[in-house]
């Protein structure tokens, strides 16, 4: 097993992180292909707990599994967070994802993905994916790789009334349901500057094909290399959706850190 880093994401493609449609995954090294296959698993978490009148839990947990076999690459990543405070569930959110990579390594290359996913805080019930992307790798180096996405997806989700203030709720709050086609895109940025060091940017943006309302999606994390198999990770996640499907808040972030194990 040839040990090394894999950073979380989300397109989705996401994300991942785990808010939006933001995936950040699928770094994979600028070595020959090779016959035989390597397995990468790379967990991340963090655990945070606070007590002043009641407990309050807050955790974030994203497991990555990358399997590379010759020209052949299989992605799975699946995230949790939740934030619990007593008998109250205040947070509950999360993502699976699965993405496959034909000739993984040429400048074009195919990228079927499905991914299912759920946020009770902006009121996402569930929203499931299946599409396809076709990759160009702009640039690709040992520290520096550049790339970017064009593709189609379909989509169903379901959202409802829990994300929305009060003061906004419409008389009739039946859950909505979706199903669109969409485009979907993205540009990727990943660059390592030395050997403890590794930094990915992306933004995604998604829009129906017959109006320009997108949702744009940009990730930036930053790991921090603590040990053989130990890094500290920063993340920072962000949605601008300018046609929300309920009346929430059109920008949505999220701040995190937290650590990193390659196993």
């Amino acid at each position: 097993m040839k040990l090394k880093t894999l950073p979380v994401l989300t397109g989705m493609l996401f994300p991942v992180l785990v808010h939006a449609q933001i995936l950040n995954i699928d770094k994979t090294d600028t070595t020959d292909y090779v016959h035989h296959a390597k397995f990468d698993l790379n967990l991340n978490t963090g655990l945070e707990i606070d007590r002043q009148r009641t407990v309050l839990y807050d955790a974030t947990n994203t497991a990555e599994a990358m399997l590379q076999q010759y020209k052949e690459l299989f992605i799975l990543a699946a995230s949790y967070r939740f934030t619990y405070n007593g008998p109250d569930d205040i947070l509950n959110a999360g993502f699976v994802h699965l993405r496959y990579r034909h000739n993984y390594k040429n400048k074009l290359q195919p990228e079927p993905f499905l991914q299912y996913q759920w946020d009770n805080k902006r009121g996402i019930e569930h929203r499931t994916l299946a599409g396809a992307n076709l990759r160009y790798n702009i640039t690709k180096g040992q520290r520096f790789e550049f790339n970017c996405g064009l593709g189609l997806m379909y989509e169903e989700e379901k959202w409802d009334y829990v994300g929305v203030d009060s003061a906004k709720l419409p008389t009739d709050v039946t859950p909505i349901t979706n199903y669109f086609t969409k485009i979907n895109s993205y540009i990727r940025f990943t660059w390592d500057p030395n050997s403890n060091n590794d930094i990915t940017f992306n933004v995604f943006l998604q829009t129906r094909p017959d109006r320009f309302k997108p949702r744009i999606a940009p990730h930036a994390q930053w790991n921090v290399k603590a040990g053989r198999h130990v890094a500290l990770s920063v993340s920072f996640t962000g949605l601008y959706d300018t046609a929300p499907v309920v009346p929430i808040e059109k920008f949505y972030f999220s701040l995190s850190n937290g650590v990193l194990l390659n196993l």
